[in-house]
């Protein structure tokens, strides 16, 4: 039997078996994608003292307990217009609603909130087993639980009632739940909110508050604390606070909007505090990739603004670090004016490139990135029994990884002027513990400003 290796394409004269040998190709390292907001909101229904991801807007019906149209959802919809997942953070527990079904026996709402008070709970005898009984729970006009049960206890957990105590349940055609109420919020819970984010992954995060500087401040810093300590580059969105740091964005005006009015079809005005546009800014930021900036982005559903501002009231919140809303009276648009944040002390060291929140996707992406590659590529060399070696060699595969990702990202138009041979520094540190990682990066503005001359010709340019 003949056997050797071949060139594909070439066929060979005698039968045999061949065989040809050759490296798969390597994964490309790969520019992470943005998309996740993470917002606290006080509503009237879903798990409190947590995170709930709404990827689609069908998500809110299971986890929150209403349509994303709904008026008790309206900053989580403002969020989601612009963010692939916004992480909602529910700060009260509220009351729970609560109804007797029978001697001793209470059905009580799941969760805490006045969404709890329009649950109304029958109670029939099941048509094939007298000893049994149907229980249908319905939320309005739809039907959320039909379970069918001989003991309390058979109640098989959902996610709107659970039933309580040792009676026997009492037939009836239908009670409401009462008492459900939403609480009050301090904040303890805000505080609270700022610990659970610590350990979840997401883009940029969003206080939708205005009336307290003490919590603002603490929150300032929490985000500061997270880039600067923890290496975790996200974004913070703020409401009128000049925190002077690339990492907030200081919203300061805000928007009015159209919402579906009572009548099907029907729309109707709903002016946002400056608190609540943070919510739209927040999800944009997060949904924004490192080659887009919203600057001119239209807010979808807006109308106007709170406050329609000439070219030196534009200039003068632009020099202040503003993120401000503009309304277009010819198109009849609102969009961003600018996508800064709030940094403005310039200096040699940190230049005006930090107030672009553009510039600053591409530079905290690099940041995120490369982490996610290093740590996949030390996890990687583990499983095969193999570190990487702080030496020479070692040196060179994190300096090949992280060219393989800085091509990606020049292919992409997030950054230009690239070399491999001069912008990346790989070294042994002193301890020969690991490396001193020096990467030189040029981000690629966005071109928002068109300067345009046009020369009037003293001659027709048409012939006589």
């Amino acid at each position: 039997m003949n056997g050797g290796t071949f060139e594909e394409g070439v066929e060979k004269i005698l039968a045999g078996i061949y065989f040809r040998f050759k490296s798969a190709a390597r994964k490309r390292a790969q520019v992470g994608e943005r998309g996740t907001a993470a917002l606290p909101f006080v509503l009237n229904w879903g798990k409190p003292k947590s995170f709930i991801a709404i990827n689609e807007d069908k998500d809110t019906v299971k986890y929150l307990g209403a349509e994303i149209d709904d008026p008790e959802l309206l900053l989580v919809k403002e969020a989601k217009k612009e963010a692939k997942t916004v992480l909602v953070y529910r700060l009260n527990e509220g009351t729970k609603a609560t109804v007797e079904v029978g001697t001793g026996v209470t059905a009580t709402a799941k969760y805490g909130g006045t969404l709890g008070n329009k649950l109304q709970i029958s109670i029939a005898e099941n048509v094939l087993d007298p000893l049994k009984k149907d229980i249908t729970v319905f939320l309005g006009l739809r039907r959320v639980v039909r379970q069918t049960i001989e003991n309390i206890s058979d109640l098989k957990p959902n996610d709107y009632v659970e039933l309580e105590g040792t009676g026997e349940l009492t037939p009836t055609a239908g009670k409401f739940l009462t008492g459900g109420a939403n609480g009050d919020v301090t904040n303890e819970d805000f505080l609270d909110f700022m610990d659970a984010a610590e350990v979840e992954f997401f883009d940029t995060i969003g206080l939708p508050v205005d009336d307290d500087e003490e919590l603002k401040a603490v929150f300032a810093s929490f985000v500061k604390r997270l880039r600067d300590e923890t290496g975790v580059k996200v974004g913070g969105v703020m409401a009128n606070y000049a925190a002077d740091f690339e990492g907030i964005t200081n919203v300061t005006n805000s928007v009015t909007i159209a919402v579906p009015g009572a009548v099907k079809g029907q729309f109707v005005e709903r002016k946002l505090t400056t608190a609540e546009a943070v919510a739209w800014a927040t999800g944009a930021s997060a949904g924004a990739s490192s080659l887009k900036s919203l600057t001119f982005a239209p807010y979808e559903g807006a109308i106007d603004v709170s406050e329609r501002m000439d070219t030196y009231a534009k200039e003068d919140a632009i020099r202040n670090g503003e993120f401000i809303f503009s309304y277009d009276p010819r198109d009849k648009e609102v969009t961003v004016e600018m996508d800064i944040n709030s940094f403005t002390s310039f200096t040699d060291e940190k230049d005006k490139q930090f107030s672009d929140n553009k510039i600053m996707r591409v530079l905290d992406g690099i940041n995120n990135d490369v982490t996610r590659e290093l740590k996949h590529a030390i996890k990687t060399r583990n499983k095969a029994n193999r570190s990487i070696g702080a030496d020479p060699d070692g040196a060179q595969y994190v300096r090949t990884l992280i060219t393989v990702y800085m091509n990606e990202l020049q292919k992409e138009g997030a950054i230009k002027n690239f070399d491999s041979t001069t912008d990346i520094d790989v070294r042994v540190t002193e301890e020969g513990n690991g490396f001193y990682i020096g990467i030189h990066a040029q981000p690629v503005y966005a071109a928002v400003k068109y300067y345009v001359e046009t020369t009037i010709s003293q001659e027709s340019a048409i012939a006589a």
